[in-house]
């Protein structure tokens, strides 16, 4: 009997013990936890998250930006009035070189093919550099190509499209546009100047079209991109040669054009280090030397 009550006695000791120890810890826990919690603000650490970045303040009627990875995955980066349908003025003779390199396996555009240029071809606009040809002057189709994708020649432009027959070139290039989805795009001559006649329509695309375009030339015919950019005998103003790119940005290819209608116009494509290429048109600046500095402001947002 006295066994049992000792044995009692020092359970309940125990159990005494143990729940004051219990108190005690707790204690000590809520003190510890409290000191952490009121510690000032200013030395709590926190995860800084970078502010975004601004989007360029472009003084311009349309604009878009796509970045495509390596994987072909594409992401709109920028976009200003991108389907608003705008005259495109040179940017024309992409299209008209696509026509003419998709067109070579007929031979009706071997590059070692001369083409006599004909009054008509050797009166169209002057373009300020080079590529002011001359009734009855021979070039071959290679160098018609250069003369109209390095320096914007009209003559050039005007004599492919009678290689064919002028009719038949302009609706080989409404076709094209067509099957390339290009749904609000649209031409009448292969040059992108504007018409004669004030009551014509000139050429015209959206920004949009011209990303698409762009994305098949560079997918599917890189040489005209190529030949963009190839140093002819003169110098450019105004030009791709006037951007200034960054170390880890190269131009890909592009292409410019400036009408009364259609105002300053550029497309340009880049490629940075990691193989991403960036789609940027602008259409609708005021002057040549604006258009610079609109896609100025485009590359170095891209770079930020």
């Amino acid at each position: 009997m006295k066994k049992n009550i000792i044995t009692l006695a020092i359970f309940l000791i125990s159990v005494i013990l143990f729940w004051k120890g219990m108190i005690f810890f707790q204690k000590n826990l809520e003190d510890f936890f409290y000191a952490q919690i009121s510690e000032p603000l200013q030395e709590m650490a926190f995860v800084k998250i970078p502010p975004k970045k601004a989007k360029p303040d472009l003084h311009l009627e349309s604009a878009i930006s796509v970045k495509i990875n390596k994987s072909g995955k594409e992401k709109v980066l920028l976009r200003k009035s991108a389907t608003r349908t705008m005259p495109i003025a040179s940017l024309t003779k992409l299209m008209t070189a696509l026509i003419v390199l998709e067109n070579t396996p007929q031979n009706d555009y071997d590059f070692s093919k001369v083409v006599m240029i004909s009054k008509t071809a050797a009166d169209q606009d002057n373009v300020p550099v080079y590529g002011n040809l001359k009734k009855e002057e021979a070039l071959s189709i290679e160098e018609l190509l250069d003369l109209m994708l390095i320096y914007s020649s009209n003559d050039a432009a005007f004599a492919f499209s009678e290689v064919i027959g002028e009719e038949l070139f302009i609706e080989k290039m409404n076709q094209k546009a067509q099957s390339l989805g290009l749904k609000n795009t649209y031409f009448t001559n292969s040059t992108g100047l504007d018409p004669e006649d004030q009551e014509q329509i000139p050429n015209y695309s959206t920004a949009q079209d011209l990303a698409t375009f762009s994305k098949y030339i560079l997918n599917n015919r890189p040489l005209i991109f190529k030949i963009s950019l190839e140093k002819g005998p003169y110098s450019t103003t105004n030009g791709l040669s006037d951007l200034y790119i960054l170390n880890e940005q190269k131009i890909v290819g592009g292409k410019t054009g400036y009408t009364e209608k259609a105002g300053a116009c550029m497309l340009l494509v880049l490629e940075d280090e990691k193989e991403n290429y960036f789609i940027n048109i602008i259409l609708g600046t005021d002057s040549p030397k604006e258009r610079i500095q609109e896609m100025q402001k485009i590359i170095d947002w891209i770079a930020l």
